[in-house]
């Protein structure tokens, strides 16, 4: 296939490390109205029957938010849909994982399997193999053929050890805004991971099917880390709203007891909290602890 530019490039069945292919899958599909399929259990070790929603519609999401608490939990969704997406395809039992890098945390790493989860973590370890080809932009897409492919030699060791013959990443274009200081969004490094036992599982429309859905996967991921983000820094304020309500009150109780300015009661707290190697916080609810009618309770946010 020529003519695409380096990323559209394929590579053919005689050269096994196939690179990227068309974000337009080779067949039509007919939109059509449907619940959102990350919902959808993942399907039972060798079964074909698997029936994931259309994702031709370019303006349908995967659900990944309600109903979830974390994180965590959305990628647990994502992968599951993920997968139930390229075995319609492939028609063999796909495994998926994803990887998603944020600022000043751990990646999360997450999969159908725990075999797909330790590979990720030891890739992620050992800085070798597809997904970490697509995450540092080398290409947006990465196929490996088990036999016969010598890129990421450690890599296929510990491939061949849980049982896959080839894998399949596919970078995702997640811009993150949720957070940021900087007026614009901010690119959050991710990617799909596909892993299958067939040494030949991902031809040419497997991997188009691939990148399609994962057009659908990326912009579902990003409302779910804005949202995910919004949600953590509300709680954030209102534990910080509490904690600063807790300190002025004390502080108004040590300036009755004392007859002292907000400054001198603050002193107080602070020399207290040094001395006895505890937060201040903790110091202010103390003292409202021992108060007659009981600590007051602050509610931010009903």
């Amino acid at each position: 296939m020529s003519g695409a530019g380096d990323e559209e490039a394929f590579e053919t069945k005689a050269s096994p490390p196939a690179v990227a292919g068309p974000l337009v899958p080779p067949r039509t599909h007919t939109a059509r109205p449907a619940p959102a399929v990350g919902m959808a259990p993942h399907p039972d070790k060798g079964s074909r029957d698997a029936k994931p929603q259309d994702n031709g519609n370019p303006g349908l999401l995967l659900d990944l938010v309600t109903g979830t608490d974390s994180l965590a939990e959305s990628l647990n969704r994502l992968v599951t849909a993920s997968a139930q997406s390229v075995v319609r395809t492939a028609g063999l039992r796909i495994e998926c994982g994803v990887v998603v890098h944020q600022p000043k945390r751990a990646p999360a790493i997450t999969g159908t399997s725990d075999d797909v989860v330790k590979l990720l973590e030891w890739e992620h370890q050992a800085a070798e193999g597809p997904v970490c080809e697509v995450l540092t932009g080398g290409q947006p897409v990465a196929v490996l053929q088990r036999n016969g492919d010598f890129r990421w030699p450690h890599y296929c060791n510990q491939l061949q050890l849980a049982g896959f013959g080839s894998v399949l990443g596919v970078r995702l274009l997640v811009n993150s805004s949720a957070g940021n200081d900087d007026a614009g969004a901010q690119e959050t490094p991710a990617a799909l991971a596909f892993f299958a036992q067939d040494a030949k599982a991902f031809p040419l429309q497997v991997i188009a099917e691939a990148r399609a859905f994962a057009g659908l996967a990326a912009k579902s991921l990003q409302m779910a880390i804005d949202l995910h983000t919004a949600r953590s820094m509300a709680s954030d304020l209102r534990s910080a709203l509490d904690s600063r309500t807790s300190i002025n009150v004390a502080c108004g109780v040590i300036m009755a007891q004392n007859r002292c300015s907000y400054h001198e009661a603050f002193s107080i707290l602070a020399k207290a909290s040094s001395h006895r190697n505890i937060k201040v916080r903790r110091i202010a609810e103390d003292i409202l602890e021992r108060l007659p009618e009981g600590p007051p309770r602050a509610h931010f946010g009903h």
